[in-house]
């Protein structure tokens, strides 16, 4: 069974004593190879850029990259480096490719697809390792789950044993890990729902069939299998942690960036930003969400920084603890900090009521020039209230307008959308009409730790988050990053506006007017 750990700073310092850095942020950094999982995704691309430019003195970042639909990793490579977030990296670090080099490997696949020479070249020159790889498909197959959360985990924690001077492995999980057995997640390691190797065993041998069909007996309580697969790895990280310092960090719900690189930066329409979107463009109108509840949002450069100085934090305390421990202590096999990096626990939470308002309020000012429909979102806490606005709001409009359209000879599409519509808002429902009290004991001891340059320079504090600039920022970011509007389309966007408003209004009217009409009648049959 595994032993559960409650305590952080206690196992590094003697009663009464405060924890005192041996250096800051910036000279831990000074020097060190660094090497990272899940690049190509959105944490990732933020966390090199923001390596690159806040810890200037770094000798060396390995990233690791697969080949895919025929692109070598060196295009790849430079795809990454051609894409916006990447223009202050390569400003503040012009040889940056002097600085990074890709590694060759696929999370899918065992030992993460790295070749024998450079598992050597690893295991000798890196000090610092980001495991940010995931799927983070909510409807992912248990298999693709299993292999790039668990398997690729388990293999790169059995890679960090072998590295030489290895000051810190961190592990990126999420703030909702234990989500389906506990209203409590606390900063600390829970009995897994399920053994790792028990679960590698069941998808080595069954499969994608048999595998498809036990899927929802194997979730259980689960809502998905990211969630799942992101628990069992999290029991990796104490399992096989033979006596390296390891951390487990948990962001909530990651959403565009507040500042860094670029404000409002994004690169994908999972969970709240999809939802923002969707409503900017008219598309969706209902969401099955408790008004009420937490909207546990976090901005992705926050995330990064915090991460950043998990890291540093964790390396420090560790060596003060071998200092005061024997190397046959067994405590030490079982330290292993965690972070929940959540907003709800903070002065400065929103609720979803909050998050969605204040994005409406700035879709007024700068709407999307490609917009169908006029906004109007309504947030239905009961399921059934929803799904009766759906039929009304969204299959309906849908059925009519691609019948006129098979009738004009054109292409039938905004059936097909609201069926990808729904199956991202039928993933956020779990969350949004839930609440977790979700405790940050250990992210409010870490900021207290930083000096004050490093607050400057890594800034994660939430409670300084100006949410209404952020909001400002979050919808200019979908407007250029995701709907890919430019920002000269504003004026005209402006005008179209106006006209789905009244075009809205007007059609609300005429169905009032029906009705009252058609009710009238009925009156008229019913007394006569």
């Amino acid at each position: 069974m595994i032993r559960i750990f409650h305590e952080f700073e206690d196992l590094t310092m003697s009663e009464g004593q405060k924890f005192v850095p041996q250096q800051d942020v910036l000279t831990f950094y000074k020097g060190s190879t660094i090497f990272v999982t899940g690049v190509t995704g959105f944490l990732g691309h933020v966390l090199l850029s923001k390596l690159l430019c806040s810890c200037p003195d770094i000798k060396k970042i390995y990233i690791l990259i697969r080949e895919k639909r025929g692109k070598d990793i060196w295009t790849r490579f430079q795809e990454i480096f051609d894409q916006p977030v990447f223009e202050k990296a390569k400003k503040c670090c012009p040889d940056y490719t002097s600085i990074v080099t890709p590694i060759r490997g696929d999370c899918l696949k065992p030992n993460l697809g790295i070749s024998d020479t450079d598992r050597d070249l690893l295991q000798e020159e890196v000090n610092i390792i980001f495991h940010v790889a995931a799927t983070v498909r909510f409807d992912a197959p248990l298999r693709d789950a299993v292999y790039i959360n668990i398997r690729s985990t388990s293999d790169l924690l059995d890679i960090a044993k072998g590295i030489k001077n290895l000051q810190v492995f961190v592990h990126v999980s999420t703030a909702f890990s234990y989500c389906a057995e506990h209203n409590t997640i606390e900063e600390k390691v829970y009995e897994p729902p399920m053994f790792p190797q028990n679960i590698l065993s069941i998808v080595d041998h069954l499969n994608d069939t048999i595998l498809d069909r036990i899927t929802p007996r194997l979730l259980g309580p689960y809502p998905n299998t990211y969630v799942l697969t992101k628990a069992i790895a999290e029991s990796l990280c104490l399992h096989k942690n033979t006596g390296i310092p390891i951390t487990v960090f948990r962001p909530a719900i990651v959403i565009s960036t507040a500042e860094e690189p670029i404000p409002g930066w994004i690169n994908n329409t999972y969970g709240p930003t999809g939802i923002v979107a969707a409503a900017g463009i008219g598309l969706l109108r209902t969401l099955n969400a408790d008004k009420n509840c937490k909207a546990n949002v976090v901005p992705c450069d926050y995330v990064i920084n915090a991460m950043i100085a998990a890291a540093w934090y964790t390396a420090e305390t560790w060596k003060t603890f071998k200092q005061n421990t024997s190397d046959e202590d067994p405590a030490k096999m079982l330290r292993v900090p965690i972070f929940n990096y959540s907003s709800t626990e903070t002065n400065n939470s929103l609720t979803w009521k909050a998050f969605m308002e204040g994005n409406e309020k700035f879709e007024q000012e700068i709407p999307f020039s490609y917009s169908m429909w006029a906004y109007s979102l309504t947030l239905n806490k009961y399921k059934f209230v929803h799904q009766v606005y759906v039929i009304f709001l969204h299959l309906l409009p849908a059925l009519i307008v691609d019948s006129i359209a098979v009738l004009c000879g054109k292409e039938p599409r905004l059936w097909e959308s609201y069926q990808k519509v729904h199956k991202l808002t039928n993933v956020i429902s779990y969350f949004s009409t839930r609440q977790w009290i979700i405790p940050h004991e250990n992210v409010k001891k870490l900021w207290n730790c930083l000096s004050p340059g490093d607050k400057q320079i890594f800034q994660f504090n939430l409670e300084n988050l100006d949410w209404k600039t952020y909001f400002k920022n979050h919808v200019f970011g979908i407007r250029t990053y995701i709907i890919k509007d430019k920002e000269t389309t504003i004026p005209y966007a402006l005008k179209k506006r106006k006209k789905l408003i009244f075009t809205h209004y007007a059609v609300i009217s005429l169905f009032l007017c029906l009705i009252s009409y058609f009710c009238l009648r009925l009156l008229q049959v019913v007394f006569k």
